[in-house]
């Protein structure tokens, strides 16, 4: 079977994935905290999988998948945060790249992994796509620090949430290091409610904006989460039938997506997505998003 239909499928459902969350941050859950709280809360599902096969380890691998849920928790709030205050298609496949690369990253510094001489030219590359695709945003100084910091955090959190979920899978079978590590999500954010400050931020709404119980929100919020979730297990199948570096080449289909909605908004419904999308911007995000392909199929090389 070819990985080349599974490949563009998944990235496709990827960009569908971010474009629905940046469509909610704009109209009915515009608190990013809110949403990571209910997207986090949804992680609980996973329990309906332990009548398929799951066993309780507790040691060192179960506190590096529970470690992995916290650290995911985080992650989802800061990529939520910058997707709110920049356009998807600059988060979406900034945010794609920072993930693999901060994972080779701190491999390389504190797990003894060395990187191949294709693999330090990958680097160089992917930072240069990222200069390339953000140059709208370098160009206002002012907004520097807030914008791009919120992408480089996000960026780093999901790599640490992989990296220790990854070192869980050495030891614990997929099925356990899932479970473990989605279940102490849900349950994290569950903290939150401790905190009157915080637990008021979630449950009150703008009486301009509809509630997280309306049916469109609703609605929403499952196709982008179903949508996130078997991009997921197709890229991972993929995988599986053919080399890293050939799948993730297909990243920029994700942008495209992305990108080809923008266009398509743009003339009905413009602030949702608040793209800017005058020819020399989109050449210039086009081209951006091809030399981040290209330095993620030399990463997986």
């Amino acid at each position: 079977m070819s990985f080349l239909p599974i490949a563009v499928l998944a990235y496709a459902l990827s960009g569908g994935a971010i474009i629905i969350d940046k469509i909610l941050l704009k109209t009915s859950l515009p608190n990013p905290l809110t949403y990571a709280f209910y997207i986090s809360l949804l992680q609980l599902l996973v329990l309906l999988l332990i009548p398929f096969g799951f066993s309780l380890n507790l040691g060192t691998p179960a506190y590096l998948a529970i470690i992995s849920g916290i650290f995911y928790v985080f992650a989802l709030y800061t990529f939520f945060a910058s997707l709110k205050k920049n356009e998807a298609s600059v988060v979406g496949p900034l945010v794609g790249m920072l993930n693999p690369f901060f994972t080779i990253l701190l491999g390389s510094l504190f797990l003894s992994q060395t990187l191949t001489p294709i693999q330090n030219f990958a680097v160089f590359i992917l930072i240069l796509g990222a200069l390339i695709l953000t140059l709208n945003i370098w160009r206002n100084k002012l907004q520097f620090n807030r914008r791009i910091l919120w992408i480089i955090t996000s960026g780093l959190l999901f790599a640490l949430s992989y990296l220790l979920l990854r070192e869980a899978f050495f030891t614990l079978s997929f099925l356990d290091g899932l479970i473990v590590s989605r279940t102490s999500s849900g349950l994290f954010v569950l903290t939150f409610l401790i905190f009157p400050h915080i637990k008021k931020q979630i449950f009150t709404s703008n009486k301009s904006q509809q509630t997280v119980s309306s049916k469109s929100t609703l609605i929403l919020l499952a196709s982008g989460q179903t949508m996130g979730a078997l991009s997921g297990l197709l890229i991972a199948y993929g995988v599986k039938l053919a080399n890293p570096a050939l799948v993730n080449s297909l990243f920029g289909i994700q942008y495209l997506v992305i990108l080809t909605t923008a266009i398509f908004l743009a003339k009905n419904r413009p602030q949702l997505l608040d793209e800017t999308l005058s020819k020399a911007v989109i050449t210039q995000k086009v081209v951006g998003a091809a030399v981040l392909s290209l330095g993620l199929y030399l990463l997986a090389v």
